[in-house]
């Protein structure tokens, strides 16, 4: 099965803080039409000074909706409604959470019905009995340790362990997402890994887009993932 591609706007929020007139709504169908299958928008877009309303990604067209929030700003997440489909908690400035497990039952405990929720943490068993034990959907993995692999052997180290950690999260019923840089060399390796089922390449997508546009940037990236 290849992984579903998400489309982080988290470089689209910052971009707007400077210029208002960029559409984000556009660039979220640009990369739908291009084969995207999630929208996650951090929370800060939504806080004092907004940028976006949840409702803007409520609606035909869009795939699933989800915000990253940091611990901080968890207790936010309910003003936004029923548009939200799902919660990703993360550390602080997009980090893996080391330990997870508060931070996961705070936000199980938050979500609405039928709103899953998804943690960002280390591709580590102690961190998956954590999620597991809060009963959340979701394990989030972050890609930048092996993007920054300085030779063949610490990036297969990498690679072995993101998908030991796979395994073992579909073993407790956890589902796999990958977020972070992935470059133009690891999409295919990254797909690979049994049981990933959504990768949020941020901001490979973003550069991707400023060549060519979103339509064609997703599917150029679809293509590397083969």
């Amino acid at each position: 099965m290849t992984p579903r591609i998400g489309l982080d706007l988290e470089v689209g929020i910052q971009i707007a803080r400077q210029l208002p007139e960029l559409d984000l709504l556009d660039i979220a169908y640009g990369a739908v039409h291009g084969g995207a299958e999630a929208i996650l928008v951090p929370m800060t877009a939504f806080l004092t000074g907004a940028i976006v309303s949840a409702q803007l990604f409520d609606r035909p067209g869009l795939p699933l909706f989800a915000v990253k929030t940091e611990i901080k700003d968890l207790d936010r997440v309910p003003s936004l409604g029923a548009a939200v489909d799902r919660i990703v908690v993360v550390g602080e400035n997009g980090r893996g959470l080391v330990e997870p497990g508060e931070a996961a039952q705070n936000a199980r405990q938050i979500a609405g019905a039928g709103q899953e929720v998804g943690v960002l943490c280390e591709a580590e068993a102690g961190a998956l009995k954590e999620l597991a034990k809060a009963r959340v959907q979701w394990a989030y993995f972050p890609t930048a340790a092996l993007f920054r692999a300085v030779s063949t052997e610490e990036a297969q180290d990498e690679i072995a362990k993101l998908t030991s950690a796979a395994l073992a999260a579909s073993r407790i019923r956890l589902r796999v997402a990958l977020w972070g840089a992935t470059g133009n060399h690891l999409p295919s390796a990254l797909a690979s890994i049994p049981f990933v089922e959504e990768i949020y390449p941020t901001p490979d997508l973003w550069s991707m887009a400023l060549r060519s546009g979103w339509e064609r940037a997703v599917s150029e990236y679809r293509y590397l993932m083969r």
